[in-house]
């Protein structure tokens, strides 16, 4: 008995990335089920990153950045969806939504908490998309000082 009570102790703080994808509504619910067991906190993540946008000028390449209102307005729309899914949850759930980098973010949350456990979803990009789009999942799993429960992308098939 005393090691089934070790064992639910062990993962009591969850961080669940969310970029409101299929893949990570599952992490997610995953996630709630496995609070359930140990009575713990699910900490809800969302990272938002504006994306980068380039100018070519007659004096070479230009950085250009989004207007703050914009990246302002993403943070609000994602708290308060965030905050939607906390509400509906049977468990407790804290929300944090930040700017930055994701899998950067996300370790660096982790962290500070610290968490015992990330799950997350992978979106399952292959070949040339994975190339070109990098993998956040992949990313945290690299750098993560806690475990990472990745979720992985179902395909229509095999639902």
């Amino acid at each position: 008995m005393a090691r089934d009570a070790a064992a639910t102790r062990l993962f009591r703080t969850l961080l669940v990335p969310h970029d409101f994808s299929p893949q990570s509504r599952a992490a997610f619910a995953l996630a709630e089920q496995l609070v359930r067991l140990s009575a713990g906190r699910i900490h809800l993540l969302h990272v938002v990153q504006a994306p980068a946008l380039h100018a070519v000028t007659p004096s070479g390449p230009v950085d250009l950045a989004l207007p703050d209102v914009v990246v302002t307005g993403a943070l609000l729309e994602a708290e308060k969806l965030l905050l939607q899914l906390a509400g509906e949850s049977r468990v407790e759930v804290r929300v944090h939504v930040v700017e930055g980098a994701p899998a950067e973010i996300i370790c660096g949350m982790a962290e500070r908490l610290p968490a015992d456990l990330i799950v997350m979803g992978t979106h399952g990009h292959e070949g040339l998309a994975h190339l070109l789009l990098g993998s956040v999942a992949e990313r945290t799993l690299r750098r993560a000082a806690c475990p990472v429960l990745v979720v992985p992308a179902r395909s229509e098939a095999s639902r």
